[in-house]
């Protein structure tokens, strides 16, 4: 399949006649299929895209979208999957009051699928009308009668079940899209959690960087507004005890299944790199060469022993010189060995050289007031350079300001 067989999300709400939030949670519920989109130029090896750089939007093929358009009822069929309804219309297609409709829902009994926030910074659920229709098919005890006792104390001790319930729903879609991909998983796990939580999980910087690349996008973010952004990520986070326990066993768990799955792939080393020939080069045993002969390029050769083994060799030198990287030590006059009389005093090179007498600044001899002066010549009088007119500039800044800062005697008015 070609790329040019591929439509972006927006080309194929287009052509499904949805729109855009509708088609985005068609695909979230898995009615509209799509396809990864083609690698980056940050892909890796065999086209796999790398951890926490995303190759792009998903794309959906041609055929997908003839499938869907083909079905009966096209769009009327599809727009019903997917239609969301408020507390006010879900108490009209359940028929029962919206204050009974809210009380069901914090309880846990209707389970949220998405929300919005209005210009209020209210939050308003949304409800899929199909499953409210299933709900009343199937409950049709909690639609009349009295509230359960365990309702009742729910109600009585404020809790509000809606967020919770949304982020186990939204978490199920995420685990199930990323179904091939632990890393995915464990990225999706790790958005429901604070950082401070995140951090004692996962203690490793490099797993943190990697999840957060792959972190899902926050529902509700579209809104310019900070609060909207702010109301939205609290709402992503877990706060419930129980909750919080679960998720970061879960995230335990999909860490240590992602990392046991890279240690089994085979190692591929990245093309344009290989290893470092350290084998040592032949030494010649022939002659040393003349002082007119030409010298072979200096070579590292790292040794064994690290810094301490390493040498510096020559093609053309008949025994390599090692540096050993050890400090030479000061030996003690009295531990000296004494110098034997057979190898005599050493030679005096040129790095002993003999000291030179210090030099001396000839005296000026002056002569007395009146004495003949003509047999000698007097040294030329030292040129003075004037100074320069920035030295001069300075000097009358400050007695500009001497002058500013002086007080000046003023006239008595009369």
């Amino acid at each position: 399949m070609t790329v040019q067989e591929r439509l972006t999300p927006a080309g194929a709400a287009r052509l499904l006649e949805l729109r855009r939030a509708e088609f985005d949670l068609a695909v979230r519920l898995g009615h509209i299929r799509t396809e990864p989109a083609a690698p980056g130029p940050h892909a890796g090896p065999e086209g796999h895209v790398r951890p926490g750089v995303p190759g792009g939007p998903r794309r959906i093929a041609r055929e997908e979208i003839d499938r869907l358009r083909g079905a009966p009822g096209f769009p009327e069929a599809l727009r019903e999957r997917v239609r969301t309804v408020g507390t006010r219309e879900g108490a009209e297609l359940l028929a029962i009051a919206p204050a009974r409709f809210t009380r069901l829902a914090r309880t846990g009994h209707l389970v949220p699928i998405t929300y919005y926030i209005n210009r209020y910074h209210a939050v308003v659920w949304l409800y899929l009308a199909e499953e409210l229709t299933e709900f009343a098919g199937s409950r049709p005890d909690l639609l009349t009668g009295r509230t359960p006792p365990r309702d009742r104390l729910l109600l009585d001790l404020g809790e509000d079940r809606r967020p919770r319930t949304w982020r186990a729903r939204r978490l199920e879609l995420l685990l199930r899209a990323a179904a091939d991909d632990t890393w995915a998983r464990a990225a999706a796990l790790a958005s429901a959690l604070d950082p401070d939580t995140l951090a004692d999980t996962v203690p490793a910087p490099v797993d943190r960087a990697r999840l957060r690349g792959l972190l899902p996008p926050v529902d509700g973010t579209r809104s310019r507004s900070a609060a909207a952004r702010e109301t939205a990520e609290r709402l992503a986070r877990a706060d419930h005890p129980d909750e919080i326990r679960r998720l970061r066993a879960h995230l335990a768990g999909e860490l240590t299944r992602a990392r046991a799955e890279e240690t089994a792939l085979p190692h591929t080393p990245l093309p344009g790199t290989g290893t470092l020939d350290t084998t040592p080069s032949p030494v010649p045993s022939g002659p040393a060469p003349g002082p007119g002969a030409e010298q072979a390029p200096l070579r590292f050769r790292p040794g064994p022993a690290g810094i301490a083994g390493t040498s510096w060799t020559t093609g053309a030198c008949a025994h390599p010189v090692r540096f050993t990287g050890e400090p030479r030590r000061a030996v003690h006059p009295s531990t000296a060995p004494a110098r034997t009389a057979a190898t005599g005093p050493a030679p005096r090179t040129s790095a002993h050289r003999t000291p030179q007498p210090r030099a001396t600044r000839p005296r000026t001899l002056t002569s007395p007031p009146g004495a003949d002066r003509s047999h000698r010549t007097d040294p030329p009088e030292a040129h003075t350079t004037p100074a320069p007119r920035a030295t001069a500039r300075r000097r009358a800044a400050a007695r500009g300001l001497l002058d500013r800062l002086r007080p000046r005697w003023t006239r008595p008015t009369r």
